[in-house]
């Protein structure tokens, strides 16, 4: 326990005066988190804002008001991702009249679309002053006065510890943004469905301090000057399946070969006669 305390004091008190992000609700580091488990369902809450403004929504403690993700026609839920998954999700949402003039405010970037990851899977934990993740989604497009043109194919990337440590599973950052190019004419009780490219990013380099009993390793998850935008994971089954398949090829040209010879191999017979 000494340990640790002095562990945490070192990096709040080193020579940059670096402050430890994402903190709890008391402004500490979360050194204990429940993790996610490979798979588990991750649900997320955005920011209500006001559709005259698109300033946030506070509740009698002034406290800002949190809601879901608007539901997806295709399971009756709102938005949500599978943890460690890469994944393409369609989800259909409704535009009502709130949400048609929120998303002229978030087109025309008056206000962001500002949702939160938290960072234990523990049931409420955001609720109980538990840390989390920024997570936003930048939805791009055109205003018209009688209709909106949205393009709905989003980019989603997630980064996670550089590790396969179950009990790191969580996340550093996270966000969606538009990434097609085309778009689709909306207008208020139509249904546009968005296409979500979900990626995970497990084996970036951590540029910065380590060792310091906390969530996961400290420092700068740094893209590097080229990398393959994959998890370990999926680049180790690409391999695995590169490798199968090489085998495969190697035993299939290897038998023609030998079959091959063998049949125009002479008998012994016929070469003692010639």
């Amino acid at each position: 326990m000494l340990l640790r305390s002095l562990g945490v004091l070192a990096l709040a008190t080193s020579s940059c005066a670096l402050q430890w992000f994402p903190v709890n609700s008391k402004g500490e580091i979360p050194l204990e988190i429940e993790p996610f488990e490979k798979g588990q369902e991750v649900q997320f809450d955005c920011i209500q804002r006001n559709i005259d403004n698109g300033e946030h929504k506070f509740d009698q403690q002034n406290k800002i008001i949190y809601g879901p993700f608007p539901k997806c026609k295709e399971t009756s839920k709102p938005f949500s991702f599978a943890y460690g998954v890469n994944q393409d999700i369609n989800c259909t949402i409704e535009f009502s009249d709130e949400l048609y003039h929120l998303f002229q405010l978030y087109i025309h970037e008056d206000a962001p679309f500002s949702c939160r990851l938290p960072l234990s899977s523990e049931m409420l934990s955001i609720e109980k002053g538990g840390a989390y993740i920024p997570f936003t989604f930048n939805f791009r497009g055109e205003i018209s006065e009688s209709h909106l043109d949205i393009d709905s194919s989003m980019n989603v990337l997630i980064t996670k510890p550089s590790n396969d440590l179950a009990e790191q599973y969580t996340f550093i950052s996270a966000v969606a943004f538009g990434s097609g190019t085309n778009t689709t004419r909306i207008v208020i009780g139509e249904e546009l469905t968005l296409n979500f490219a979900i990626r995970w990013f497990d084996s970036l380099s951590v540029k910065g301090k380590t060792g310091y009993d906390l969530p996961y390793d400290d420092g700068f998850y740094k893209f590097p000057m080229s990398f393959i935008p994959m998890s370990y994971t999926v680049f180790y089954s690409y391999i695995s399946l590169t490798s199968v398949v090489t085998a495969l090829m190697t035993l299939l040209i290897t038998y023609k070969w030998v079959n091959q010879k063998r049949r125009y191999m002479p008998l012994d017979n016929e070469s003692k006669q010639d």
